[in-house]
């Protein structure tokens, strides 16, 4: 009804309209709904962003709100906006931390770990109650879970122990002297020194007699002397082992030095390919630095040198050595010829143990083969462990660099897998764990291709099949991989078993010495696998079709023509798959009374059934070989391995002494002391051998009559369990490796009297002193299962 109207000043209508400007900045398109010709509407509102994403907080850059916004599309950064970037001073990051910090603060430490303490126990409690349920019902179907192959082996290198979690309880070992002292040292169930123990507690129990363990064993350069270095007999309380050089008798001029130089090219390079020819000779060379002056001393020359000084003098006949001396052995036999430069290599290596070189480790591996042919097996382990920290610190464990050069790189990886051969046939040999731990290794196996063995040797050519000079080398590797898994696969699984039954032994439970049976039976399948893919080039052929790397007993079909490089390479390639395959197989030789019948044991007899004809195969190779040229003449490791299937020859025969397979044993025994009187006209340790086999052989034959002469069984032989079952199956055919052995059992007339023309009355002292030991003991596995100090 009334109107008012107001009047405004100049002044007060501009500052309304820059008002009416600003208030533009809300609106949705920042854009005034005015003319923009017209001077008098207001001007656009600013954009306004409630809060910067994080991006654009940190590059303090304008943000337009979008998501994601222009500068984060831009930058290709994410766009958040959740405050991940608040924490930028320590103020904020105590206010950000404080909930966890008392919530922290809130727990009990003491109490929350002892409640998981608790748990952890009771869980491994459980567990192990069903393991043992699991286990004792296994042993009468047990698992099939180890099945390896050559490809595996090569690929997979991580051992199964590592991988199997059940409780374990090991093989116990035995503790007896070995060396020139009395101090007694441990060796593992798989050694023959174990072996050997058993043994002698049969006999003890057969013969009504004790014996002494050493009394086993032929004298040896580790039985007569503390050290190898030692001028003298005597302990080491006794003799002064120094560094100091040669005598002038010792010394060699620079022609004998080239003589047993050349010997190492002519037998230990082609199985020992740890070092580049060419190399070596311009080193030695660079040692003569004036006419008429003797060399410079140097580690691996010396190491060399005694080596091949070792096996050159055992082609040396020991033509003074009476009867009453020719199996004692005294400073100049041939297992420690050269040992003032053993002595004076390992002198100059001693300077070398802060920083050591590719020879340092060329040295370390020579001197553990000098050690084992002069028989010092324990100063050999020792050092083997200081070869293979040698081989870390230079990183030979790991694979060689591209940037090497391919030679290079292959010879580092001869030397590693040469080192862990070594190290494997030693600790199954003495039944102690390794140092090397494949798990940890990373370096692929060696090539053997034409073009590396020519960079590698100029002077070899290949042979048929695409063998080459490091075949060789690449297969003796697979064998030892293939036979160390094996190994450390059925040791686990005796472990188990013994757990499972809370036994020391296998040999007093039938059921548990079948379920090992059972096991090895599969892992073997690997060795098998290896024999079958040796090239054709690399075995040695058999006379009347028979076949190479078998046990069938056929004749070697020595090849005329062939380079002695090769030969020798196929020799000992077959003889290291016999020793491996019949130490694989020998635990089932048993001596004891096993509560059982015949049938339940017959994979076990049918293993000890194959360990003897590994040993025999390994004894017709040797005596052939012998009697027909001088290829092994003066080889320590193959009389090494004569020796360790003489004793598998001799433990067959007494623990079964009415086999089937006995007679061959026997026949056996006679050639492979042949093969130890050929090599005792050279060095003692053989002629040694040759008497201790017969002493044992004796005592085997007094068995055998006993079993066999008029069908009388007394007391004092082998159970009739084990005999009894072998004498049901003496027409049947034993199946060990899935070949068929079959039995060829001569009439028992073949064995002639051992008492004929003897008193009745006589004792095991008549012919051997053996000192008095566990007398009147009935236990026979508690004989063998003991710890001296």
């Amino acid at each position: 009804m009334f109107s008012t109207f107001a009047g405004t000043l100049p002044d007060a209508a501009a500052a309304g309209r820059r008002k009416a400007k600003g208030s533009g900045k809300g609106k949705g398109n920042g854009q005034d709904a005015s003319s923009p010709s017209d001077p008098d509407a207001p001007r656009s509102k600013r954009i306004q962003v409630t809060r910067a994403c994080d991006s654009c907080r940190v590059h303090r850059t304008k943000c337009d709100n979008n998501q994601p916004c222009s500068n984060c599309q831009h930058r290709g950064e994410r766009c958040s906006n959740d405050g991940s970037s608040d924490i930028r001073t320590m103020p904020s990051a105590i206010r950000y931390i404080a909930p966890t910090l008392n919530t922290l603060s809130r727990l009990t430490p003491s109490r929350e770990i002892q409640r998981l303490r608790s748990r952890v126990h009771d869980l491994e409690q459980r567990l192990q109650q069903q393991h043992r349920d699991t286990a004792t019902a296994s042993l009468a179907t047990p698992p099939v879970s180890f099945a390896p192959s050559p490809a595996s082996t090569a690929t997979k290198l991580d051992p199964p122990r590592n991988e199997r979690q059940s409780p374990k309880k090991y093989w116990e070992g035995i503790y007896t002297s070995t060396a020139q002292c009395q101090q007694t040292q441990y060796y593992g169930p798989a050694s023959s020194f174990y072996y050997i123990g058993r043994m002698s507690s049969h006999l003890a129990i057969a013969l009504q007699q004790p014996h002494a363990d050493h009394h086993m064993q032929p004298n040896s350069a580790s039985r007569t002397f503390a050290t190898p270095t030692s001028p003298q007999r005597g302990s080491l309380d006794d003799v002064a082992v120094t560094a100091d050089g040669p005598t002038a008798a010792d010394t060699l001029t620079g022609t004998q030095e080239d003589y047993f130089l050349d010997l190492f090219w002519q037998s230990y390079h082609c199985v020992l390919q740890i070092m580049d020819e060419a190399e070596f000779k311009e080193h030695y060379k660079s040692l003569w630095v004036a006419p008429g002056r003797s060399r410079k001393p140097s580690a691996l020359v010396d190491i060399v040198l005694a080596l091949c000084m070792q096996y050159g003098v055992a082609f040396v006949p020991r033509t003074s050595a009476t009867t009453q001396t020719h199996v004692d052995v005294d400073g100049n036999d041939a297992t420690i010829a050269g040992r003032w430069l053993y002595r004076r290599s390992q002198t100059l290596l001693s300077a070398e143990l802060e920083s050591p070189s590719i020879m340092t480790l060329q040295c370390h591996i020579l001197a553990v083969y000098y050690l084992c042919n002069a028989s010092f097996q324990n100063m050999a382990h020792s050092t083997l462990a200081v070869a293979i920290r040698t081989a870390q610190i230079l990183g030979l464990h790991l694979e060689p660099p591209e940037s090497m050069p391919r030679k290079t790189r292959e010879l580092r990886k001869r030397l590693w897998w040469t080192l862990f051969a070594v190290e494997s046939k030693t600790c199954m040999k003495l039944g102690r764990p390794m140092s090397a731990q494949i798990s940890e290794a990373t370096c692929s196996l060696p090539a053997d291709d034409h073009e590396l063995a020519l960079l590698s040797r100029s002077s070899c050519a290949s042979s048929e099949d695409n063998v080459t000079w490091h075949t060789y080398n690449l297969q003796n590797t697979m064998l030892i991989l293939a036979a160390h898994t094996v190994y450390l696969a059925f040791h686990d699984r005796c472990a188990e078993v013994l757990a499972a039954t809370d036994g020391t032994t296998l040999y007093g439970d039938a059921q548990a010495l079948e379920t090992c049976a059972q096991f090895l039976s599969t892992g073997m399948e690997s060795l098998h696998s290896w024999r079958h893919g040796v090239p054709n080039g690399l075995k040695t052929r058999r006379r009347a079709a028979g076949e190479p790397l078998s046990t069938d007993k056929s004749p070697l079909d020595l090849e005329l023509y062939a380079p002695a490089w090769l030969q020798r390479q196929r020799l000992l390639l077959e003889l290291l798959y016999h020793n491996l395959s019949m130490n694989l197989y020998r635990p089932f030789i048993t001596f004891s009374t096993v509560p059982s019948s015949s049938s339940s044991l017959q994979l076990a007899q049918g293993h000890a059934v194959a360990c003897v004809d590994h040993a025999i195969a390994i004894t017709g190779m040797m005596h052939q070989i012998l009697t027909e040229g001088d290829m092994l003449r003066g080889w320590h490791e193959a009389f090494q391995w004569q020796w360790n299937a003489t004793l598998s020859l001799i433990g067959y025969t007494l623990a079964y002494p009415l086999a089937p397979s006995t007679p061959s044993a026997r026949r056996a025994i006679d050639s492979a002391i042949d093969v130890f009187e050929t090599f005792g006209r050279n060095f003692a340790i053989a002629a040694s051998a040759a008497n201790v086999t017969r002493d044992l052989v004796f005592k085997a034959d007094i068995l055998i009559f006993r079993a066999s002469g008029n069908g009388i069984m007394t007391p004092a032989t082998p159970s009739s369990s084990e005999l009894g079952g072998l004498q049901a199956n003496a027409g049947a055919d034993y199946t060990g490796q899935g070949a068929m052995f079959q039995a060829d059992m001569e009439p028992s007339g073949m064995f002639q009297n051992p008492l004929s023309g003897m008193d009745m009355a006589f004792t095991v002292d008549s012919f051997n002193s053996f000192e008095p030991m566990l007398a009147g003991s009935s236990n026979m596995a508690n004989l063998w299962n003991f710890s001296q100090d």
